[in-house]
């Protein structure tokens, strides 16, 4: 195949499973919206969330296995069976089943130590229900590996795009009589459909050409050792999400609701760092790779860099708008549900979170140019230290400043994770590194700040907090555009540039607009 022809094919792969993304994206941020209405900010919900937060993690593990366990399928030397995948897959469900059900209580008592024993009981109950969630989600991202091997993308698009349409109709029809177990019902149907509808589109996709592994009797010591080398493969991101799952359960300690705020607020950030620095780094793994072999130090100098500038680009203004704009909204929206103080607090963790994630979209860039150095070794090594760094941080956070300063602390443990990596991976070029970053991170943040800020106080001018919040994030908008050409002149110029061949076809071509 031509290169044009697999530029081609790689493009429609990323707009297919983008589509798919933004639909799962769409259908989560609109089941929360109704939670909310629903449900409102109390110590019940905080019981569903801290669940629910096990599920988003371990969600997270399940979609980074479609990365590491690719290879697996095809390389001749490590290969695995589709047979022995599966089982592998199937042992490792096996103490997720375990935790999640007959080991409900203790796992409850683990995730929220500060909740009241009512409220704890809705973690106990919502656990089994996101338990089997977990597993179907992790067997039908095992189904997307194979199918991803075998090219089948728009295949793994409508399972999840699907299963994101069922998980809605579902909530719809249980809200009324589940209470806040709803989600997770909806989580399950999600489940049930995506993992059913892969299972379906393998059998339909036929063997590929690219799994060549042979057929072997299934072993137990060979499957331990197979779970064990894809756990190890996904280990670093495991560890890097469970930060959040630490820092939900410190929150259960303080006022009843923070919990519940922190996961509305963690959900909009988490989205802000995957469709940005995950993605970019996701996508140019290959290039760092192969700059890699030729000149070590553009692993870290050609992407790294320029990738973060482009996250920052879009992540500091976004979360400025949350919250000069739209956290406000959201209060008057559903104010049948919301304390003025909540939104005070959810703008507080908002500006909390936007210094994570400065951190996250760093270690987000910083660790597939680890794995292209080779060096997934050494950030696995990491990762228990980085769980007990940010235990540490967060509980004293917590002892000084209270919920706001347990996420504030969230921050120290995956900057130091980022900091370590630059020196390890490119110390010729970590110092100048540091510094580019450094700058790129204040402008963005300083002038995202300036524009929604004077966009705020002009809005607080007017009166009426809804009408103030629309004027704080309109005027916001117009003052960060107009500013771009000054603080990211090289991007703008290059956006600009991508878009003219489109003007141009549609100026030359009259059938163009059709």
């Amino acid at each position: 195949m031509s290169d044009e022809a697999n530029k081609g094919k790689r493009a429609k792969a990323g707009v297919v499973m983008a589509a798919a993304t933004f639909s799962m994206a769409a259908a989560s941020g609109i089941q929360a919206a109704l939670y909310l209405r629903s449900f409102g900010i109390d110590g019940r919900t905080d019981g569903f969330f801290v669940a629910f937060a096990l599920y988003t993690v371990f969600g997270v593990f399940s979609q980074s296995i479609r990365v590491s366990s690719a290879p697996l399928l095809v390389d001749g030397r490590r290969s695995l069976s589709l047979r022995e995948f599966a089982a592998t897959l199937a042992l490792i469900a096996i103490p997720v089943a375990l935790l999640t059900i007959p080991l409900a209580h203790p796992l409850s008592m683990l995730l929220a130590p500060g909740l009241s024993e009512a409220d704890r009981a809705v973690t106990q109950e919502a656990l089994p229900i996101l338990g089997g969630a977990m597993i179907l989600q992790l067997w039908a991202a095992g189904g997307a590996t194979v199918l991803a091997v075998r090219d089948r993308f728009n295949t793994i698009a409508g399972a999840y795009i699907a299963g994101a349409g069922a998980g809605l109709v579902a909530y719809l029809a249980v809200s009324g009589s589940a209470g806040e177990l709803s989600l997770g019902y909806a989580m399950l149907a999600m489940a049930v459909v995506t993992f059913s509808l892969m299972m379906v589109g393998l059998r339909r996709s036929g063997r590929g050409t690219a799994e060549a592994a042979p057929a072997r009797r299934l072993r137990l010591r060979r499957m331990l050792a197979d779970a064990g080398m894809i756990l190890g493969r996904t280990s670093v991101y495991l560890a890097f999400n469970a930060l959040y799952l630490i820092t939900l359960a410190l929150t259960t300690s303080f006022s009843p609701g923070d919990a519940t705020v922190l996961s509305y607020a963690y959900l909009f950030a988490s989205y802000l760092v995957a469709g940005t620095a995950f993605a970019l780094g996701m996508s140019r793994i290959a290039d760092m790779s192969r700059k890699a072999r030729s000149d070590p130090r553009r692993a870290f100098g050609d992407t790294v860099p320029q990738g973060f500038r482009y996250s920052m680009l879009i992540c500091a203004p976004a979360l400025a708008a949350f919250v000069a704009a739209g956290a406000p909204i959201i209060g008057v929206v559903f104010s049948a549900s919301l304390h003025p103080s909540d939104i005070r607090t959810l703008q507080e963790f908002g500006a909390l979170l936007s210094i994570w994630t400065v951190a996250a979209l760093l270690v987000n860039l910083m660790l597939p140019a680890m794995f292209a150095l080779g060096r997934a070794r050494l950030t696995n090594l990491l990762a228990p230290a980085l769980l007990v760094v940010h235990v540490v941080a967060s509980v004293a956070g917590g002892a000084l400043f209270g919920s706001l300063g347990v996420v504030g602390a969230a921050f120290i443990a995956p900057s130091l994770f980022a900091a370590v990596m630059l020196a390890r991976g490119a110390p010729e070029i970590a110092g100048h590194l540091a510094r580019e970053v450094s700058r790129d991170a204040l402008r963005f943040i300083l002038a995202a700040s300036a524009c929604y800020g004077l966009g705020a106080i002009l809005g607080a001018a007017v009166g009426g907090t809804f009408a103030a919040a629309l004027i704080a994030g309109a005027v916001g908008s117009v003052l960060y555009l107009g500013a771009l050409p000054f603080i990211a002149p090289t991007e703008v110029d290059l956006f600009l540039r991508l878009l003219r061949p489109l003007f141009r076809a549609r100026r030359t071509d009259p059938q163009a607009a059709t």
